[in-house]
């Protein structure tokens, strides 16, 4: 499958070459020297098309570190996560390739416009035509759990072959650990197609997480935590449950989507490489002059992210948007939900990101240290009106049917500040 150049694209426009270096084992880039003219500076802190790099026409190479799997930041961010990376493997598989022989520049090429944001790879692996299809979500959710499940003995056939191909094509991109689908909702008539490509109007780009634990209510946690997250005014895409057969899925409107339009986004990990502190977050927000609102809003769901115990805050769950004329803005929250393993050791359920220096045991001084040092003005009504917020968990909580016990385990180990 080996590729040996792929042309990236951001809006139908040729932005530079990528490819792999079997030498030093990681990607090679180069801006397209038109693109260079158009003064979109799509990974300003790593990639600059301003910087005497870019100007020279010296290829950018890849960062050896595992998250970026030998890519530029900037281009890894395009890189599924741990279930689209099994699907891509199974894929790999079953199609008698040899995962030994495969670059992430051929996962990228096998993406092509399936990528998250708007970064787009060709020469791509076709996967049939780029139409959109009908999506029978209960059949297409029981056979994600098989090939979560059974992946070595999940195999492609004349009895599964269609569900299969639906799978890859609708659930092979997005990031996140948990199994999901790239989707279009017609919220009036719940009709759900295929999330790839133009969408028809009345429709709506929304990613579909699959709720694949029967014994715990990731989907029903998740629209709690979202319930509340607006509470404390902390800005989020439009997100439901819905139920499809006897399972209910949670759906969040996609903010790398506006209509059929695409929006180029980056995540931290992708514009601050090894930045893995609050500060260094408000630090990014400087850098690239957001406007204060963008500082505030980050600081909430800092705080959000301590009393409402979310330790996944991680550097690509944070993300940055940037429109067509080039302007910079601090995206939507986005994966905000209880995430603490009580079956886990205790250092496991530490804050992926420190504040203050500390990734646990944070107190309301830490919070109000990282307030004096990134100008927040007005931290003790943004700590407030969490705290509110967050009070009401047991109630959006017992209204979805969620198990007491759970509901008193969550609500025990919340913060206080």
């Amino acid at each position: 499958m080996e590729i040996n150049v792929v042309m990236v694209k951001l809006w139908g426009v040729p932005v530079g070459y990528l490819s792999w270096d079997k030498k030093t084992d990681v990607a090679v880039f180069e801006y397209d020297s038109e693109f260079l003219t158009r003064g979109l500076d799509i990974a300003p802190l790593t990639m600059s098309i301003h910087s005497p790099r870019s100007q020279k026409h010296i290829p950018w190479t890849g960062d050896k570190d595992t998250l970026y799997s030998g890519l530029p930041p900037m281009i890894a961010d395009s890189l599924p996560d741990k279930w689209g990376h099994s699907l891509f493997n199974a894929w790999l598989r079953d199609n008698r390739i040899s995962a030994k022989k495969v670059t992430t520049v051929d996962h990228l090429s096998f993406i092509g416009k399936r990528a998250m944001g708007a970064l787009e790879y060709e020469p791509a692996q076709k996967l049939g035509d780029d139409t959109v299809f009908a999506v029978e979500i209960d059949q297409l959710y029981e056979f994600a759990k098989q090939v979560l499940n059974n992946r070595e003995s999940t195999v492609l056939n004349a009895d599964n072959s269609i569900l299969w191909q639906d799978l890859i094509k609708i659930s092979s991109s997005p990031g996140g650990k948990r199994p999901k689908a790239i989707v279009a909702v017609n919220r009036a008539t719940g009709k759900v197609l295929s999330g790839q490509g133009s969408i028809p109007d009345g429709f709506e780009h929304f990613i579909l997480k699959y709720d694949d634990h029967s014994t715990y209510p990731f989907a029903k946690l998740e629209y709690v935590y979202y319930q509340m997250a607006l509470d404390a005014g902390i800005n989020m895409m439009p997100s439901e449950l819905r139920s499809y057969g006897t399972v209910t899925h949670f759906l969040t409107r996609r903010f790398d989507r506006i209509g059929n339009e695409r929006i180029h986004t980056q995540t931290m990990a992708a514009m601050s490489p090894r930045s893995d502190s609050y500060e260094e977050l408000f630090a990014v927000i400087r850098r690239l002059n957001l406007p204060y609102e963008d500082s505030r809003q980050q600081y909430l769901r800092m705080v959000f992210n301590v009393i409402a115990r979310n330790v996944d805050d991680h550097s690509k769950n944070f993300s940055f948007c940037m429109t067509p004329d080039g302007v910079w803005r601090l995206s939507p929250a986005y994966d905000l939900t209880y995430s603490v393993d009580a079956s886990a050791p205790v250092f496991m359920n530490r804050h992926s990101m420190s504040m203050n220096g500390k990734k646990e045991g944070i107190t309301r001084d830490d919070l109000e240290a990282v307030a004096l040092r990134n100008d927040i003005q007005d931290s003790k009504s943004l700590m407030e009106a969490v705290d509110v917020a967050v009070r009401k968990f047991r109630g959006y909580a017992k209204e979805l049917g969620v198990d007491e016990q759970l509901i008193d385990r969550i609500e025990g180990d919340f913060g206080r500040v």
